[in-house]
């Protein structure tokens, strides 16, 4: 994948993103909230030994208090001095909880240790570190002592008596919610590739070409500054099938639940200007086709003419701006489906194709109405109608093997892409019949 992709994926799942992070920095702050205040106090001690008065004597008693320093911290932390402290104070925790808040530790090549106690209030804190000090210096004047009556060969001796703390030094808030907001945003991206990877919705032309396996004809916007270029060349494709024929009906049907007139339309215009005749027929049983937008619902359209057989097809309605004649939609009753499948409309095609280049017939989905089926065996080209961000994979392929299951094959696809959300939605605004859509204006 390229970078694209991925930057493509944040856009698309940016609430993701955002709710996962959220959600791992709430679980921080309630973790932190849960760990206890917790201060620290620190009482450092000197250990010596008992030698003679010459320079030697205390060259030689410095190393072996050295030695003795590496195994005073177990002495300091073991249970024997916190069951005296325990003992000492009064506490009613266990000599085996007391050593869990003791450590001790030495500075390399010195003599020197530190006993530190971590305790939820300062003055605990201080009170624990002298009382456990205090003891180990006993118990190390004991251990020391090899002779009844004679001085300990060692000793331990408080230098820097524990003070009281003046802030505590955890939780470390602030980490932990840093650690919370890199949890959620490795967790929100991970989610959201996860979520677009198995989403089923087609978002590019190439995943399009793969569903359907049929050629893209072409992508077409819905903003108008790309209109005119992404129909030209859906237009070049279809002059160039047409060849040499005279003419050539071309049905265009959605593969979405809704209809998308505003391809045909916009085809329809786009080959009126090569100088060519076009006749647009709205065959959109759905109330959805062009008759609406055009505003041409009252004339007498496709559904009159299969009914009545009305004569003669040369006297259609023109999308003036466009100089395309347009067959309307009609009066449609329950019949009009079943006609539309019929001979009739298969004559109504032949009788418009001695008079026109071009004979585009916009249909309703495949997935609503079948008519389109029948339909497709009438014309000499079947486009397929999908529109990118918002269709899935399951119904374009529910479709186009529907289109093949009949026999009537398709020739290509065309894919539209919606115009881009804004950035702060506005209330819908509900269109009437009248108004006009993708700046498609019918003139008597």
């Amino acid at each position: 994948m390229a970078l694209s992709d991925y930057t493509g994926i944040i856009r698309r799942r940016w609430l993701t993103v955002v709710a996962t992070v959220l959600a791992c920095t709430a679980l921080a702050w309630a973790y932190a909230s849960t760990i206890p205040t917790a201060y620290v106090s620190t009482t450092r001690m000197y250990v010596s030994m008992a030698t003679g008065t010459s320079v030697n004597d205390s060259y030689q008693g410095g190393l072996a208090a050295q030695q003795r320093i590496t195994s005073y911290p177990y002495v300091a932390t073991g249970a024997t001095v916190a069951d005296r402290v325990v003992d000492r104070l009064g506490l009613t925790i266990s000599p085996g909880e007391l050593q869990g808040k003791v450590s001790a530790t030495f500075p390399p090549a010195t003599t020197l240790l530190d006993i530190t106690v971590t305790e939820t209030t300062p003055e605990a804190a201080r009170q624990l570190s002298r009382a456990v000090a205090d003891e180990f210096a006993q118990l190390v004047a004991e251990m020391e002592t090899t002779v009844i009556g004679a001085a300990p060969a060692a000793r331990a001796s408080v230098i820097d008596p524990a003070p009281l703390p003046s802030a505590p030094v955890g939780p470390d808030t602030k980490r932990i919610l840093a650690l919370g907001v890199l949890a959620g945003l490795g967790l929100g991206f991970l989610l959201a590739f996860l979520r677009d990877r198995f989403d089923p919705t087609i978002r590019t032309p190439e995943q399009l070409g793969r569903t359907v396996g049929l050629p893209i004809l072409g992508t077409i916007s819905r903003s108008n500054t790309d209109a005119a270029k992404d129909i030209g060349r859906l237009r070049a494709h279809i002059t160039a099938a047409r060849g040499d024929r005279g003419r050539m009906v071309v049905m265009l049907t959605s593969f979405t639940e809704r209809s998308k007139p505003c391809v045909a339309a916009r085809l329809a215009k786009a080959l009126a200007d090569t100088g060519a005749r076009v006749a647009l027929i709205d065959a959109d049983t759905s109330g959805d086709g062009v008759t609406g937008r055009l505003d041409m619902q009252s004339y007498a359209g496709i559904a009159e003419w299969l009914r009545d057989q009305y004569p003669p097809l040369t006297e259609l309605p023109t999308w003036s701006e466009a100089g395309v004649s347009v067959l309307p939609l009609g009066a449609a009753d329950e019949r009009t489906p079943d006609l539309l499948t019929s001979e009739r409309f298969a004559d109504i095609l032949s009788g418009l194709g001695e008079h026109f280049d071009y004979v585009l017939v916009a249909t309703a989905p495949v997935l609503t109405d079948s008519a389109a089926l029948s339909l497709s065996a009438h014309c000499d080209a079947t486009i397929a109608v999908v529109e990118l961000g918002t269709t899935k994979a399951p119904r374009v392929r529910a479709a186009a093997d529907s289109f093949a299951a009949s026999g009537t094959g398709l020739v290509g696809a065309v894919a539209t892409v919606p115009a881009r959300a804004r950035r702060f939605p506005q209330p819908k605004k509900r269109r009437t019949q009248a108004e006009p859509d993708l700046g498609l204006v019918y003139s008597p």
